[in-house]
């Protein structure tokens, strides 16, 4: 399989950008509005200048995604009285949603939420008890989630979706 020189650097693009999303939120609990802006702008130049993404699909996708994690912030915030999730993340996951489009943006989601379960987990397994009130940052898992699916469909060169279907045809006998 080859990979195309533009796809790997926009790859690596989001890589640069996702990274320290991760670093800053670890460290502060913050996402940082600027690094938001520019994973948006990048997504889309790479939904234009790739066409791995369509435009229309980027566009839609940040929008749905960021409506749909804020309803689950005050949702949250209603029931429970406190924040479960910060606006950086809702900021995040609509700036992101770029990278994958409408094909991308749930598998993206649910990486996240199971790598950060994973993580949660793990933490409570080795401390033998877990404050659930405990602040944990959800950017990282977004920024691994957004990475790991941005990264199939720009190093396959396709929608995932379209990914997806093909190594499910390659796996089904006399369908190659």
């Amino acid at each position: 399989m080859t990979f195309e020189i533009t796809h790997v650097a926009a790859l690596a693009v989001l890589v640069a950008l996702a990274l320290p999303v991760a670093v800053i939120d670890i460290r502060s609990l913050i996402i940082p509005d600027s690094l938001n802006a520019m994973i948006f702008v990048t997504g889309l130049a790479a939904s234009l200048l790739l066409g791995v993404v369509d435009l229309r699909s980027a566009l839609t996708a940040s929008v749905v995604a960021a409506a749909l994690l804020a309803l689950v912030q005050v949702l949250f915030r209603v029931s429970r009285g406190y924040d479960g999730l910060g606006w950086g993340d809702v900021k995040f996951v609509g700036a992101a949603a770029t990278w994958t489009g409408l094909e991308g943006f749930a598998p993206a989601l649910l990486a996240a939420s199971i790598s950060a379960l994973l993580c949660v987990f793990a933490m409570q397994t080795a401390a033998g008890s877990f404050d659930r009130y405990r602040r944990i940052p959800f950017g990282p898992f977004l920024a691994l989630g957004t990475t790991v699916v941005a990264g199939v469909q720009l190093l396959a060169s396709e929608p995932e979706s379209e990914t997806l279907d093909t190594w499910l045809m390659m796996l089904l006998p006399g369908q190659a």
